[in-house]
């Protein structure tokens, strides 16, 4: 389940990046595309270790 959740987040974040970079510039560049990534997994991985913590 936290995998699950933690994937959920991070895709919600990338999406959410993505989406806010694109109305700032009104184009996709690729450099924006590998931030809006990484900040998804940093997010993913954040969840995830947060969930971990709290189920201890």
């Amino acid at each position: 389940m936290i995998l699950l959740e933690s994937i959920s987040f991070g895709l919600a974040i990338f999406i959410g990046w993505l989406v806010l970079d694109y109305a700032k510039e009104k184009q996709w560049r690729k450099e924006k595309v590998a931030e809006s990534f990484l900040v998804g997994v940093v997010g993913a991985a954040g969840w995830a270790a947060f969930d971990l913590i709290l189920l201890l």
